[in-house]
C-alpha cells in the first residue's frame, strides 16, 4: 500500500517501488519514472533524488548528451583542468580515478547515474571498504562530485543529490608505538648521528619537527638559518605516475609544498642543529643526498626507515606516525593549539583538533577524579 502523497509501493517481489513524474516533450500525457530499492527509506532519498533534477532541470535545460558514460565525462573533467592542476593532483586525481571509480561504473551513463546512485561508495568495489582509510574514501567521494559538478557547469544537468555534500572522512584513531620502543630506536638514531649518517639525522628531524617525509626529502642547506636556528619548508618531493608518451612510468618531482601553511618556518632542538653542522661541512644541495643520485627520494628513505625498525626488533610503523608522534607529544606538553598548528603546517586549527585533540576514557577519569558540585 502507498503512503500518502508519496507514490512509494511495497511490491510482490518484496521490493520497494517508487515512482514521479518526468517532463515530457510532446505533452500528451504524463510520463514517469520508476525507482526501486529493499527498503522504504532508499526508495524514498531515490525519489527524493530524482525529483531534484527534474526541478533542476525544469529551470536549467539539460545539455547532457543521452550516452555520455561516467568514463567520457571523467576524461573531459581531467583534460580540461589539467592545466589548472599541479602536476601531483593531476596524477593522484586521474590514478584514483582509474583504479577505482571507472572499473565499477564507468560504463554507465552519467544520465542514469544522476537519479539511481550505486549501493556502495563510489569507487569502491566490494570487499574494498575496508582496505581504504576514511580520508582516501572520503577523497574517492569528492573526485567523484567534482566530476559531476563540472557535468553541471558544462551541460546544466544537475548534481545527483546522494553526492552533495560527501561524507565528510572518518579518522582512523593513532596509536604511536610504546614508550620503551620510542626510546629505543631514539638511542640508536642518536648514536648513529653522531657518526655522520645523514639518514639517522633526517628521521630525528623528521620526529622532532613533525616534517612529512617529502618535505624532509626535499629540504636543502640553503633552508636551513644557522643565526636563528630554523629551518623553512619550501618544498616538497615525491614520486607520482607519468601520462605522456616517451616518458618512464613514474617520476620525481619537487612542487609546492602541500599547501600555502605548509610554507613554513620551524624552530630546530639545538642537539638537531649540532648534527646538521657536523653533517653539512662544505655540502650543498639536499640535506638528505642518495649515493647515485643528488637526493634521496622517499620511497628510499621509507624503506631505510623500514629496515631500522627490523634491525631493533620494532614492530613495523609508517614513516608518517613520526608526524603522529610530534603532535601527540607537543600537546601532551602543553602546546597551545594555534602554535602546533602552524608547526605542523595544517591549513586552519580546525584540522589540527580533529585529527589529533580526543580523550579516551582513562583521560575522562582522570579529570572526573573527585570532583564535587561546590568545587
Amino acid at each position: 500500500m502507498a503512503r500518502k502523497g508519496e507514490n512509494i509501493y511495497k511490491r510482490k517481489d518484496g521490493r520497494w517501488e517508487g515512482r514521479y513524474r518526468i517532463p515530457n516533450p510532446s505533452g500528451t500525457k504524463a510520463l514517469y519514472r520508476s525507482v526501486y530499492g529493499k527498503s522504504y527509506r532508499e526508495v524514498r532519498e531515490k525519489l527524493f533524488a530524482g525529483k531534484q533534477i527534474v526541478l533542476h532541470k525544469a529551470g536549467k535545460k539539460s545539455q547532457l548528451p543521452d550516452k555520455m558514460t561516467l568514463g567520457e565525462a571523467a576524461g573531459l573533467w581531467l583534460e580540461e583542468n589539467r592545466s589548472k592542476w599541479k602536476e601531483s593532483t593531476y596524477a593522484t586525481y586521474r590514478s584514483i580515478t582509474e583504479k577505482h571509480v571507472l572499473p565499477l561504473w564507468g560504463t554507465q551513463t552519467a544520465d542514469a547515474l544522476l537519479i539511481d546512485p550505486p549501493v556502495s561508495l563510489p569507487g569502491l568495489k566490494e570487499g574494498e571498504q575496508k582496505k581504504y582509510s576514511g580520508a582516501y574514501k572520503h577523497q574517492i567521494q569528492i573526485i567523484t562530485s567534482q566530476i559531476f559538478h563540472f557535468l553541471d557547469k558544462k551541460y546544466h544537468c544537475g548534481v545527483p543529490q546522494w553526492l552533495s555534500p560527501a561524507a565528510p572522512a572518518q579518522n582512523r584513531t593513532v596509536t604511536p608505538p610504546e614508550g620503551d620502543k620510542l626510546r629505543r630506536l631514539e638511542a640508536y638514531l642518536s648514536t648513529k648521528a653522531e657518526e655522520k649518517d645523514a639518514t639517522s639525522i633526517g628521521i630525528l628531524l623528521s620526529g622532532c619537527c613533525g616534517l612529512r617525509i617529502g618535505e624532509l626529502c626535499a629540504l636543502q642547506w640553503k633552508n636551513i638559518n644557522w643565526e636563528e636556528g630554523t629551518i623553512q619548508i619550501r618544498g616538497t618531493m615525491q614520486r607520482i605516475r607519468t601520462f605522456r608518451q616517451g616518458e618512464t612510468r613514474t617520476k620525481i618531482i619537487i612542487s609546492d609544498p602541500k599547501s600555502r601553511s605548509s610554507n613554513r618556518e620551524i624552530p630546530v632542538p639545538s642537539y638537531l642543529l649540532d648534527y646538521l653542522k657536523k653533517l653539512k661541512g662544505n655540502g650543498e644541495g639536499y640535506i638528505l643526498a642518495g649515493k647515485k643520485k643528488e637526493y634521496l627520494e622517499p620511497r628510499t628513505l621509507q624503506y631505510r626507515f623500514k629496515k631500522i625498525l627490523e634491525q631493533l626488533g620494532i614492530p613495523y610503523f609508517n614513516f608518517h606516525m613520526l608526524r603522529h608522534i610530534f603532535a601527540t607529544n607537543c600537546i601532551s606538553r602543553g602546546f597551545d593549539m594555534k602554535t602546533l598548528s602552524e608547526l605542523l603546517g595544517h591549513s586552519n586549527i580546525t584540522t589540527t583538533m580533529r585529527i589529533y585533540v580526543h580523550s579516551d576514557m582513562e583521560r575522562k577519569k582522570q579529570l572526573m577524579a573527585g570532583y564535587r558540585l561546590a568545587s
